[in-house]
Order: C-alpha cells, then structure tokens, then sequence
C-alpha cells in the first residue's frame, strides 16, 4: 500500500483509509506513530480506530470481508487482507487480496481506470 500510496499521495482524488481490528492495541496514539513510521502521516491516510462492533460490522457490512477473533491464530485474529477500491458514490469498484502481489499489481492499474471515469 505504502507504493501506492506515494503514487497517489499527490491526486486530490484518492483517499486512503485502514481500519484496524486489532480493538485491544490499535488506539489512536498507536496507529499515529505507525503513520508516522511509514512517512504517512497526514490527511491522505487515515487510520482509523473504534470498538470491536463497530469496526467488525464496518468490514462485514460495508466492505464484505471477515473478520473474527481466534485466540489460535498468530496475532489472535483471522481477517482477510483485502483491499478495496470505493469510487465516489462510495461504491465498492474492486477487491484485491493485499497478499497477493498479482491482485495487488491489478488494483494499480486499476486506479488510473477509475480516475478517468471520475473525468468524463
């Protein structure tokens, strides 16, 4: 994402945005030294943070993708690592498995498409 972003940083047209669901450890003091580490701290990326429900039901509703706790899993969750392209409608354009550099190679090209629709 971090490539994308520096890409993107610059368009007035694309916004990033990352949902912890680590609830316990994610608080906002957190995830701003972590923007800070990636050079990303700023209006175009924003991390957000809030309670398990509500962030659960955010990645189950809106963006359709799981997300449960596992105390047997690595980092005590099981999520996928999908990330989505929304057009402005806030309609979901696209998701790309961010594991996978062949989907992640499609959401970068991808963008461009997206971006000269918004200009017709």
């Amino acid at each position: 994402m971090k490539t994308i972003f520096d890409k993107y940083k610059d368009n007035p047209d694309v916004m990033f945005l990352s949902h912890t669901i680590d609830f316990k450890y994610d608080h906002p003091s957190v995830l701003k030294k972590y923007a800070q580490k990636l050079g990303v701290d700023g209006p175009k990326w924003q991390f957000a943070y809030g309670s398990k429900d509500s962030i659960y039901k955010i990645a189950e509703k809106d963006y359709l993708v799981a997300v449960i706790e596992d105390s047997t899993a690595k980092e005590g969750y099981v999520h996928q690592g999908w990330l989505i392209l929304i057009d402005k409608q806030k309609r979901i354009r696209g998701a790309y498995d961010g594991t996978n550099p062949e989907q992640v190679a499609q959401l970068t090209k991808d963008i461009p498409v997206l971006l000269a629709e918004d200009k017709k």
